[in-house]
C-alpha cells in the first residue's frame, strides 16, 4: 500500500483507544461489579495486566509478516483449505461482534435510556447506515475524523468525572475485596474477552495500513492500556458514587452515573450530552469490526474492492442485530458464555496456533 494511503501513527493510537473503550464503557463496570463487587477496579487492573502479553502476542505475529493481514497470514501458514476455514471463523467472529454486541447495544441503549418511544429498528438502521457510509468513504476518512472526535471524547469524559467526583463515598470501596478466586477470574476474563482479545482485529490494519509499519508496535499496546485506564476510572467512580450493588444491577451504570450530575440545581440533566462519547466509542468499535469483515471477506474470495461488499454485508448485519437476542436474559447469557468463547478463540487461540505453525516451519528449514 502506498504510504499516502496509510493512516498515521497518531490516528492509529486514537482509534485503538476509542476501540478499547467502545461498548466496554457501557457494561464493564456492571459486569466486574457483579463478580467482584467493590473490588471491581482491582479486577480491571488485573485484566489490563493480563491483556499485555496478549497484545504482545499479536505484535509478534505482525512483526513476522509486516506486509500481510491476519487473513493473508492464515492462508500462507495453513494452506488454502485449512487457512480458509480458519479465516472464515475469524471473520464470523468479527461479524457477530459487530452485529450482536455493537449495533444491538446502540439500538437498545438509545431506546431504553433516551428515546423509549422510538422503535429499536429505526436506531439500528440509522447507525448501520452511518457505519456503511464511513466504510464506503474509506479507512483514511475514518482516521481523519477520529482526530476531530477524539478530543470531544476526552473533554466529555473529564466533565463526567469532575462533576460526579464530589459524590464519591470511600465506604463504598470497603472491604476492598471479599470474593473468592473464581469470581475474580471470571471478572478478569470478562474484561479480557471484551477489551484485550478483540484488539486482534486490528491485524487487518496494523502494520500493513499504518505508516511506519512495525515501528508503530508500541502504539497498539499503549492505546489498549490507555483505554483500559479510562475503563478503570469510570468503574471506580461508578462504585464510589453508586455503590457496588447498584452498579452491578444497572444495565448501563456509567449512564446512571451521568444522571447524578447536579451543580447548584443549574447544571443538571446533561447525561445525553455526556453520552456522546459513548456513542463515538461504539461507532469506532463497530467500524473496525465491520472493516475486518469487509477486508477479510474481500481477500478471502479475491474481490477486487471491499467497498462493493459494504452495503450487502451491512444489510445482513442490520437484520441479525434485530433478531439475535429474543430477550435481555438471553443477551446476558450470550455475553457471559458465548462471546467469551468467541473472543478468546479468535483473540488468543488463533494467534497462538499461527505463531506455533510459523515457528515449526522455520525450524524445519535447513
Amino acid at each position: 500500500m502506498d504510504n499516502d494511503k496509510k493512516i498515521t501513527v497518531r490516528q492509529f493510537l486514537m482509534m485503538v483507544i476509542l476501540y478499547s473503550i467502545g461498548s466496554s464503557i457501557l457494561f464493564i463496570p456492571s459486569g466486574t461489579a457483579t463478580y467482584t463487587k467493590q473490588g471491581a477496579w482491582i479486577s480491571i487492573l488485573a485484566g489490563m495486566a493480563t491483556g499485555v502479553p496478549i497484545i504482545l502476542l499479536f505484535l509478534n505475529l505482525a512483526r513476522r509478516y509486516p506486509e500481510m493481514t491476519f487473513v493473508e497470514i492464515s492462508n500462507r501458514l495453513l494452506g488454502k483449505w485449512l487457512g480458509t476455514a480458519f479465516s472464515l471463523y475469524w471473520i464470523l467472529t468479527a461479524f457477530l461482534g459487530g452485529a450482536t454486541t455493537l449495533v444491538y447495544y446502540m439500538g437498545n441503549f438509545i431506546t431504553t435510556q433516551i428515546m423509549p418511544d422510538t422503535p429499536e429498528y429505526t436506531i439500528n438502521i440509522m447507525f448501520t447506515g452511518i457505519i456503511v457510509m464511513g466504510l464506503l468513504l474509506g479507512l483514511n476518512t475514518l482516521a481523519r475524523a477520529v482526530e476531530v472526535l477524539f478530543p470531544v471524547v476526552i473533554v466529555l469524559f473529564c466533565v463526567l468525572i469532575v462533576f460526579v467526583s464530589p459524590k464519591i463515598q470511600i465506604e463504598h470501596f470497603l472491604p476492598v475485596i471479599d470474593v473468592g478466586i473464581k469470581p475474580f477470574i471470571k471478572a478478569v476474563l470478562s474484561y479480557v474477552s471484551y477489551t484485550s482479545a478483540p484488539v486482534v482485529f486490528f491485524l487487518m490494519i496494523y502494520p500493513s495500513s499504518v505508516r511506519g509499519g512495525t515501528k508503530a508496535a508500541k502504539v497498539l499496546l499503549i492505546g489498549n492500556l490507555l483505554g483500559g485506564l479510562l475503563l478503570l476510572i469510570i468503574t471506580a467512580v461508578s462504585v464510589g458514587v453508586l455503590g457496588a450493588g447498584p452498579t452491578a444491577r444497572q444495565f448501563y451504570p456509567s449512564y446512571a452515573l451521568a444522571k447524578r450530575i447536579n451543580i447548584g440545581n443549574f447544571v443538571t440533566r446533561i447525561e445525553v450530552i455526556v453520552a456522546t462519547f459513548w456513542i463515538i466509542g461504539l461507532y469506532y468499535k463497530t467500524a473496525i469490526y465491520f472493516y475486518t469483515m469487509l477486508k477479510g471477506t474481500a481477500q478471502l474470495f479475491n474481490v477486487h474492492s471491499e467497498r462493493v461488499l459494504a452495503l450487502p454485508l451491512g444489510l445482513i448485519m442490520l437484520v441479525l442485530s434485530l433478531v439475535v437476542y429474543p430477550n435481555s436474559a438471553y443477551q446476558l447469557q450470550w455475553d457471559e458464555r458465548t462471546w467469551s468463547m468467541y473472543g478468546t478463540t479468535a483473540g488468543l487461540i488463533f494467534p497462538l496456533v499461527l505463531l506455533a505453525v510459523d515457528t515449526f516451519r522455520k525450524k524445519k528449514k535447513p
